[in-house]
């Protein structure tokens, strides 16, 4: 893949993310329960994915072993990442969802070298220190008012999330070798519809559709059509193409570029003018340090990795 489409390839998916961050926080806000998002999210996308399917994305061509790991890809996407992530995000804000999602780069390349039974450098050690410690300044444990708790909750769930999105980019990169990436991007988030079904289907059910603000709708089919149809097979494509660690380095650019969109949305008056139910969101300076530190943590750890990166593909 060239450089210069690499690269466009990868500020696609930022830009696309930031809006995900930022609308995703209006469909939790307008959906009563988390499993129930979680679950129409999925279902609407495993609806696009399947009339794609034949045209657009492959048909499935895989062995009984593929289906399984396809099936626990899937739970680990759906059940685990998407749940945790809208949980998360309902108790937390979009800046901070971005700024800890800037840790799986990090992660990637800690779970790539305890794979490959190789001890990190001290300069990547160094790094993941310096990235941690801007995670507890965004967490800010030491605060203990009670809309900081309810923060602080939110983004230990963005935590975990952030976890299986880890898992789950390592562990897709061989499959995406191997098989059609648009292929193994569909049936993982297929397979995890239907392992979401049990713990969403009586959220679900009991939903009551007409209370839903419209801004929720929209928020729904962004992350239908956009975060989970679009960004996942862009995901899937650059993992085919690129090592794991180089394709999450993207995501470092994503924080700046999440408080870039709601500020320019706000002084735009975006909300206002679709009516939408919007609330600026006070950043502050832990956010801002916390940010600093994540980054400059990151760039360290990909820094000492870079001939990592820029290996061969196997």
């Amino acid at each position: 893949m060239k450089r210069s489409t690499q690269l466009l390839l990868m500020a696609t998916h930022v830009a696309l993310a930031a809006g995900t961050y930022v609308l995703s926080k209006l469909a939790t806000d307008g959906f009563p329960t988390s499993e129930g998002l979680t679950l129409a999210r999925a279902l609407a996308t495993s609806f696009l994915l399947l009339a794609f399917t034949g045209s657009v994305i492959p048909r499935p061509d895989f062995d009984g072993r593929t289906w399984v790991k396809l099936l626990a890809l899937g739970v680990l996407l759906v059940p685990v990442n998407q749940y945790l992530f809208l949980s998360g995000l309902k108790a937390s804000v979009p800046s901070h969802s971005a700024l800890l999602y800037a840790l799986t780069p990090l992660g990637v390349l800690l779970l790539s070298s305890l794979l490959e039974r190789r001890a990190p450098p001290r300069r990547k050690l160094f790094g993941v220190l310096v990235a941690l410690a801007g995670a507890i300044v965004v967490l800010r444990p030491w605060t203990r008012d009670a809309a900081a708790a309810q923060l602080r909750h939110g983004d230990l769930l963005l935590l975990l999330a952030v976890g299986a999105w880890v898992v789950y980019t390592v562990a897709m990169r061989a499959l995406c070798r191997s098989h059609d990436s648009r292929a193994v991007t569909a049936w993982s988030l297929i397979l995890g519809t239907v392992a979401m079904m049990p713990v969403g289907g009586a959220a679900l059910k009991a939903t009551a559709w007409s209370a839903i603000p419209a801004s929720a709708w929209w928020a729904l089919a962004w992350m239908v059509a956009i975060t989970s149809v679009t960004m996942m097979l862009l995901w899937g494509f650059l993992l085919r193409h690129l090592p794991p660690v180089q394709v999450a380095i993207c995501m470092n650019a994503q924080p700046p570029a999440t408080a870039l969109l709601q500020t320019l949305l706000s002084w735009l008056g975006f909300w206002t003018a679709l009516g939408l139910r919007h609330v600026d969101e006070p950043l502050g300076v832990p956010f801002f340090v916390g940010m600093v530190l994540v980054l400059g943590g990151a760039a360290m750890v990909q820094r000492d990795g870079a001939r990592l990166a820029a290996a061969p593909p196997d």
